[in-house]
């Protein structure tokens, strides 16, 4: 089976639509919006009580499936199956939930010593801040801004393999900043552990708990999320404790830099 097939079978009934739409002729069209607007029903019909409700032929409906991308009608089923799956949304407090973020993050930020971290970032020749998605590096833009604002420079990294390149020129006189979620970076195990291996630096960015990323880190800051119900992904997260330690940290750095003698 070629790799554009096994491609189409993980895609869901709208995305098969999608890749063929504009050569299905108007009485498949038709046929399709039916299936639309109608996908629980459709899902239980046979494909002879389909074709009677479109007023079309089993044989028809059978090529129009086919011509989807389906191996046949029960596929296309299946892929209707699959799009009325949705997580189930459990009601929650959001606002709630956004104010302990911010309040347990503060509160563990009170009894975090920032003076090691802060003297490591002054003096590191080098500053790189490693993230592993895309909130994270959204995030670390404004810390690095902040930092970049008092003459600290420093280097943003978010792929791979720049990761790796990169690291394979820091020495033990850098410091690697590393932001994660889970702390689990899983495509970059290897790379933390040459990092420690060869005497450099890293401070690990994580949500509260045990993980690879902070068990490999000389420095280890945390924050506080929550669950953020979506109805695309029963795995989203609230970050913004991620926005909050970061914003301490580089203002500590800017009250050592201003201030301290």
């Amino acid at each position: 089976i070629s790799e554009y097939l096994k491609g189409r079978e993980k895609m869901n009934f709208d995305q098969h639509v999608k890749v063929v739409y504009d050569v299905l002729s108007p009485s498949e069209k038709e046929t399709i919006n039916y299936i639309r607007q109608n996908q629980q029903a459709v899902s239980t019909m046979s494909i002879n009580e389909l074709a009677s409700h479109v007023l079309s032929s089993r044989s028809t409906i059978l090529r129009l499936a086919k011509k989807l991308g389906f191996r046949g009608y029960t596929d296309l089923k299946y892929a209707l199956e699959e799009n009325l799956k949705q997580p189930s949304i459990i009601p929650s407090d959001l606002i709630g939930n956004l104010h302990d973020d911010v309040v347990k993050t503060f509160q563990y930020a009170q009894q975090v010593n920032f003076e090691p971290l802060i003297d490591a970032i002054n003096k590191a020749q080098t500053l790189v801040i490693y993230t592993s998605g895309y909130t994270q590096e959204s995030y670390a833009r404004e810390f690095s801004k902040e930092l970049m604002l008092v003459g600290k420079n420093n280097y943003i990294l978010s792929g791979k393999s720049s990761f790796e390149i990169a690291s394979l020129r820091l020495t033990t006189a850098d410091l690697v900043i590393a932001i994660s979620l889970s702390g689990a970076v899983t495509g970059v195990r290897d790379t933390i552990t040459e990092l420690v291996l060869n005497g450099i630096p890293i401070c690990s960015v994580t949500d509260f708990g045990k993980n690879f990323l902070e068990e490999h880190a000389k420095y280890k800051l945390f924050y506080q999320t929550s669950p953020l119900p979506s109805p695309y992904s029963d795995k989203e997260r609230s970050m913004v404790g991620l926005n909050i330690i970061l914003m301490i940290l580089a203002r500590k750095y800017r009250e050592a830099v201003l201030f301290d003698e």
